[in-house]
């Protein structure tokens, strides 16, 4: 009875290398060397007789049977590792890792993080700053906050919100520019992202003209470098009102127009439900969706 097992090394190594399409960072992932891998998945194939992988520049890409194992092998372990947790479960105290978003981590998350440790002094809280979409199930990673509109289906996705744009700029600069008049944002300096041209959408919401770009003088990557030029009071960007909130209140920053416009930006909350340290990511995922309603 299940006699094809005695590969269960071999097939370990398929499925990372399927998932990774890479011998190298399986062999990273499985703590063993890459000729180890290729070794494994060799022996493999003479005994299924038939090719599960071919090389396509860099990468490790799978054959059509290479694919169809991988895909059977993520379902099975998948399920392996969902029972050992369940009888694994680690108590509450302890340490969770939280990934996000440069904009999210200096504008929501760390000006109130202290409030989390205040009520929960038993749980540290690891946080990295990242792009990346790390891989929460197979990774070291328990929470990651998420800018857009992707879904993720193997794992637990909420909603923290979803805010139109606003402009945002220093109290100083709405003055001198004299935004009582809509008209005079044109007169400054506007902060724009890259790949996404959010301005566009926000003087057409707000029944404004505007066809040149002599004005755009800068362009950035995120909100967060957007916002340290405004609040320097280097022109005005687009973002979040509710994200820049703890800046507002503060008086470092003002939304001078009572006109939102889309698109929306969406932060999500992703984990693992079969997570072995689930008990105590609810409690902070808990935290953060009410820290997020009452902000």
């Amino acid at each position: 009875m299940f006699s094809e097992l005695t590969h269960l090394t071999a097939l370990r190594c398929v499925e990372a290398a399927a998932r990774h399409h890479s011998y190298s960072k399986a062999a990273l992932e499985l703590n063993v060397t890459q000729a180890a891998i290729s070794q494994q998945i060799r022996l493999l194939e003479q005994n299924f007789g038939c090719k599960l992988f071919f090389r396509k520049g860099k990468s490790m890409q799978p054959t059509a049977q290479g694919e169809k194992l991988a895909m059977a092998l993520n379902n099975g372990f998948g399920t392996i590792t969902h029972g050992i947790r369940s009888i694994q479960s680690e108590p509450i105290p302890g340490c969770i890792t939280v990934t996000t978003t440069q904009s999210f981590a200096s504008m929501l998350l760390m000006p109130n993080l202290w409030k989390f440790s205040v009520d929960h002094p038993n749980i540290i809280v690891r946080v990295i700053v990242s792009t990346d979409v790390e891989d929460i199930k197979h990774g070291h990673v328990d929470i990651a906050i998420r800018y857009g509109q992707s879904t993720y289906p193997e794992l637990e996705q909420t909603t923290l919100f979803s805010d139109e744009t606003v402009v945002l700029c220093s109290p100083k600069l709405a003055q001198e520019f004299d935004f009582s008049s809509i008209e005079n944002i044109k007169k400054c300096w506007l902060v724009n992202y890259t790949k996404n041209d959010y301005w566009a959408n926000w003087f057409a919401t707000a029944g404004l003209t505007h066809t040149d770009n002599h004005n755009q003088w800068l362009e950035v990557s995120n909100m967060d470098i957007a916002l340290s030029a405004v609040m320097a009071g280097h022109g005005a960007c687009l973002g979040s009102a509710r994200q820049a909130k703890h800046f507002i209140d503060q008086g470092l920053l003002v939304a001078p127009f009572d006109i939102r416009a889309k698109p929306e930006i969406r932060y999500t909350c992703l984990h693992d439900p079969s997570s072995p340290r689930i008990q105590r990511i609810l409690i902070f995922k808990n935290w953060l969706v009410s820290l997020i309603q009452n902000t």
